[in-house]
């Protein structure tokens, strides 16, 4: 069989270069993103750095991993999804070949070996073709990583086997897994039955494809109607889940809606021969409408969807910021300047928030056994009194006004989400001192990650936090007189930078929003490239299959130039009917967040990634139609009579 196999996969090989293609670079996507993930543990630290240096470069290395490995999650599921439907429709283009095996009495297991044998030189084809460009990947993520502003200090990109080892494991896995479902379903079919022509969305359907979309779409409902109860911030990262479920399982039902848009498209375009053929080609080829739509819907919720959400993110944000912020002013300043700001004439409250140089050491409960979570950022030393006029928040458990002494106010859920109690004790550190404190109050979990710990500012020595960078929220007399003065002072005085409330909110989102779009950058940056390469794919594969239909087509009257129409119709109206599936995702992701906004802030957030949307529909429409009619324009090159008649 594995003969047979080779002998398939030499003669047929211009077949398999999509597949082939699109494994490898999914390899080497994985092992990029895997080798900088493997880079990112911090070195000895240089010379004079104080433990709290230590300890932040420490997280740094640790957040560009993390980064890495969902990147490299994502481009996994990428790989897995595209080159799992490249198979299915590369096998479907067979059904000729393998009923002609069964014929020559070829069982339905060795139909299935030969497959898997062919998967397996493919996959080994694309690893040979996939780790040489690892490198180059790993250089270009590693690039945008630096100019997204992630990248720690001193960080090197180190080379090391386990990468390209489990890249090249992952592609022969996948190469397997993607053939496995249509080896099956192509087995099963009577040799005679296998011969007939015909693509209806009965046929589509399949048993497995069944189970797959409306699991998948189960899914993806519970997790929109999980939202609302989870809270913001769980929320925030379902969407993530619904874009993935409700991408995947949109494409497998697919074929349900193709025939739907044909008819649509027949309806519009009634009475033209051009738009009656390309009509029925839409609805009659499911199977190749459904696998070039596929990618194209993935890539829109994946894309659309991320940006939707990081976007929802920055205007809760906002949100939250004007309904716990209280004031007029705010410096930007040190904190050895706090006092003087403070007592300024026309302040009628200040409420000092200085970054507290110090770290903290809390026991949380992980699974049954207690783990000790070192918080390095984060941490507020503030007035326990001017807090709460400031920032009118409303502890979940105890009270600000027990925030004093070796008192602590902390928010519920650590960065790495344990939760945090009442009354647990934790250690400050500030260099090689130690201080005990106890948790007196729990604020609830907020999307403003510039504090996670408050402390009492008398808790800490005053020539720590002097040096310290400060911002100092204050509310000034009635009189337009005072805040003009305040505003003078400070500026004469150089204390500090101040600016309006609304300035500083403003300036606060801006940061997060270009922090926002440089963290998808990286996630999806590469993965989004990958997506709209395997689009590309699914077109030029759907249409180099075609040579026949087009030249009977010509056969019949039908000139070069209306088959060149009539595949760009189809073109336009399958890439819309991705773009459409797609967009629903995104809605279904959005209505998920909007929910849950409503539920626990009172307002409802919803950031619509227009631009990008209509960048990504743009792009689609010109990209698969430009393919499309390169491809068309190449295969009607030869005489009709030829391609009518060749072997097929």
């Amino acid at each position: 069989m594995l003969i047979l196999s080779w002998n398939s996969f030499r003669q047929r090989w211009p077949l398999f270069v999509g597949a082939a293609l699109s494994l490898a670079v999914g390899v080497a996507l994985v092992s990029s993103a895997v080798q900088l993930a493997a880079s990112a543990t911090p070195p000895h630290p240089p010379a004079g750095l104080t433990a709290l240096e230590r300890e932040r470069l420490r997280a740094g290395y640790d957040d560009v991993a993390t980064i890495m490995i969902i990147a490299a999650i994502l481009a996994a599921f990428l790989t897995v999804f595209i080159v799992a439907t490249t198979f299915v429709f590369t096998v479907d283009q067979r059904r000729r070949d393998l009923a002609l095996l069964r014929l020559l009495g070829v069982g339905r297991l060795q139909v299935r070996r030969v497959l898997v044998g062919e998967a397996l030189l493919l996959g080994v084809a694309a690893i040979m073709l996939g780790l040489p460009l690892a490198t180059p990947m790993a250089r270009a993520q590693l690039w945008l990583v630096g100019r997204a502003g992630l990248l720690p200090a001193a960080f090197t990109l180190t080379w090391r086997p386990w990468p390209l080892v489990l890249g090249a494991g992952i592609g022969l896995t996948v190469a397997v897994l993607g053939v496995l479902a249509a080896s099956r379903r192509a087995a099963r079919i009577p040799p005679l039955a296998a011969l007939r022509d015909g693509d209806t969305a009965a046929r589509a359907m399949t048993a497995s494809r069944w189970g797959t979309g409306l699991g998948l779409m189960a899914v993806t409902v519970a997790l929109v109607a999980l939202a609302p109860v989870a809270g913001l911030v769980a929320a925030l990262a379902l969407s993530l889940g619904v874009a993935l479920c409700g991408g995947v399982a949109l494409s497998q039902l697919s074929p349900l809606i193709v025939p739907a848009a044909g008819h649509a498209l027949g309806s519009v375009l009634r009475g033209g021969t051009i738009g009656t053929l390309a009509a029925a080609n839409v609805r009659h080829a499911v199977r190749r409408s459904a696998s070039t739509a596929a990618p194209l819907i993935v890539l829109v919720s994946l894309v659309a969807g991320l940006a939707g959400t990081l976007g929802a993110v920055t205007k809760a944000s906002e949100v939250e910021l004007r309904q716990t912020t209280v004031g007029d002013l705010v410096v930007e300043t040190a904190g050895r300047h706090a006092d003087r700001i403070s007592a300024l004439p026309g302040v009628t409250s200040a409420s000092v928030e200085i970054d507290a140089p110090v770290m903290l050491d809390i026991d949380v409960r992980n699974g049954g056994h207690v783990e000790r979570e070192r918080i390095t950022s984060g941490i507020v030393a503030m007035d326990p009194a001017a807090y709460p006029r400031a920032h009118p928040i409303q502890p979940i458990a105890g009270t600000l006004d027990d925030v004093h002494g070796p008192a602590i106010a902390v928010m519920q859920h650590t960065s790495d989400g344990e939760r945090l109690e009442l009354g647990q004790r934790a250690v400050l550190k500030l260099g090689g001192r130690t201080r005990a404190v106890r948790v007196a109050a729990v604020l609830p979990e907020m999307l403003n990650t510039g504090w996670q710990v408050l402390v009492p500012r008398d808790l800490l020595p005053a020539r720590v936090l002097a040096g310290a960078p400060a911002h100092i929220v204050l509310q000034v007399a009635a009189a337009d007189d005072a805040r003009t003065h305040v505003v003078r002072t400070v500026h004469e005085q150089r204390l500090g930078t101040v600016t309006t409330l609304d300035g500083w909110i403003a300036d606060a989102v801006a940061t997060q929003q270009r922090t926002n779009d440089a963290t998808m950058i990286v996630l999806l940056g590469l993965s989004g490239l990958y997506a709209a390469m395997a689009v590309i794919n699914a077109v030029v594969m759907a249409g180099a299959d075609r040579g026949r239909e087009l030249a009977i087509a010509r056969m019949a009257g039908l000139t070069r130039r209306q088959i060149l129409l009539m595949t760009f119709v189809e073109s336009i109206t399958i890439t819309t009917v991705g773009l459409t599936l797609g967009a629903a995702v995104v809605t279904a992701a959005l209505t998920g967040i909007a929910l849950a906004s409503a539920s626990t802030i009172g307002t409802v957030v919803i950031a619509i990634p227009t631009v990008l949307a209509a960048a990504i529909a743009i792009s689609a429409l010109v990209v698969t139609a430009a393919a499309s009619t390169a491809t068309t324009w190449r295969i009607t090159r030869l005489r009709p009579i030829h391609l009518a008649t060749a072997r097929d």
